[in-house]
């Protein structure tokens, strides 16, 4: 068996949040998360079953692999298009809508079986294939005690799968659809275990009537191809506690910038499946600065760092009207702006997280 040197832990562990002031270390369930174990070099169209130990094709569909080894099936002018991996060396692939309701799946052993009642949040990157003519709005989960194994190269239906006993459904849906080609999307959800789970499914379980898609090119093949990678399924953390402010470890800016890095964001992933969750409460972004500058400038450059993130949870599927923010310029330093490690940890975005009656700052679309 063959493992990219990148990665060499089947479980990956997470820093997903920081709750009550501690860091959170949460476990992936997903086995071969990123398909960095492989068993050869893929050489051929089907060969995920075959190829990526961990992962299973539940039904006729011939979901595939893709390695930078491979000629055929790299990650550079492959069949359906080209696509770096979000990280490792290689990723896999499924028909998400296609003729004739073709369907394809991934299907993951977990490393242990659920928990009942604890809540898991799942997520995976996603990015459309540039010969996609179509793009769809929403990824089914399910969820299941067993490998599936149904033999058909057609869509799954979930009634059907509930009324055999396969009633954990999920679905994370984006009214915008998933459509960027050039760049990885994550997809994210929270799921509620029933105490029964071992293996998790990702595809498309309607039929091409039910399906949502949205026309791209008619030029291309006439079906929705997504690549996919880093595959993720962890505890959902502890509580925050109402109005303690908490620090974004993860957020890090140079002098002038605001920008929000989309790869550095477990954090916001975490408190945005907080918040989908627990719909009790509202959420408030503060900005910082360091002390270089006008007191103006600075005001305006913490408005447009907590403004950021708070449009980056908008973005990411919270309601606006439960997002706030506010910037203080360098008006609340953390440490006295005397050296440069400091000037850094004072360049911050903070929140917190209320009850909706406590009330809060001006809502997001309010400024």
């Amino acid at each position: 068996m063959k493992t990219s040197y990148l990665f060499k832990l089947r479980s990956i562990l997470f820093c997903t949040a920081i709750f009550c002031g501690q860091l959170i270390v949460a476990q992936n369930l997903v086995k071969n998360p990123s398909f960095e174990e492989y068993n050869d070099c893929p050489s051929d169209f089907g060969n995920l079953m075959k190829d990526v130990p961990g992962w299973y094709q539940p039904s006729f569909g011939t979901s595939d692999y893709f390695n930078v080894c491979s000629k055929k099936m790299g990650t550079v002018d492959n069949f359906i298009g080209s696509q770096p991996p979000f990280e490792g060396e290689g990723y896999a692939g499924l028909y998400m809508y296609a003729q004739k309701d073709y369907r394809e799946y991934l299907t993951v052993e977990l490393d242990e079986k659920l928990v009942k009642g604890q809540k898991y949040v799942f997520s995976f990157q996603i990015s459309l294939a540039d010969k996609s003519s179509y793009s769809v709005n929403e990824f089914g989960i399910m969820f299941s005690r067993n490998t599936m194994n149904f033999k058909t190269n057609r869509n799954i239906p979930a009634e059907l799968m509930r009324r055999s006993g396969f009633r954990n459904y999920v679905v994370a849906r984006d009214h915008r659809f998933f459509s960027d080609s050039n760049e990885w999307t994550k997809v994210t959800g929270i799921y509620v275990a029933d105490g029964s789970e071992k293996f998790m499914s990702i595809g498309n379980f309607k039929d091409n009537n039910d399906t949502k898609i949205e026309l791209l090119n008619n030029q291309f093949r006439k079906s929705a191809y997504y690549y996919v990678d880093t595959v993720s399924l962890t505890e959902l953390g502890g509580n925050y506690i109402a109005n303690k402010m908490y620090k974004f470890e993860d957020l890090k800016f140079e002098t002038d910038g605001y920008t929000v890095d989309k790869e550095k964001n477990e954090q916001l992933a975490v408190l945005i499946n907080y918040l989908k969750a627990h719909r009790g409460y509202v959420v408030t972004i503060y900005g910082h600065t360091d002390d270089i500058g006008s007191k103006e400038y600075n005001k305006s450059l913490s408005d447009k760092r907590a403004k950021s993130v708070a449009q980056y949870l908008a973005d990411n599927g919270l309601a606006s009207h439960r997002i706030s923010y506010l910037g203080f310029g360098y008006a609340n330093p953390l440490e006295k702006n005397k050296t440069t490690e400091a000037r850094k940890q004072n360049r911050r975005v903070e929140f917190k997280v209320s009850r909706k009656k406590d009330g809060y700052a001006s809502s997001l679309f309010e400024d």
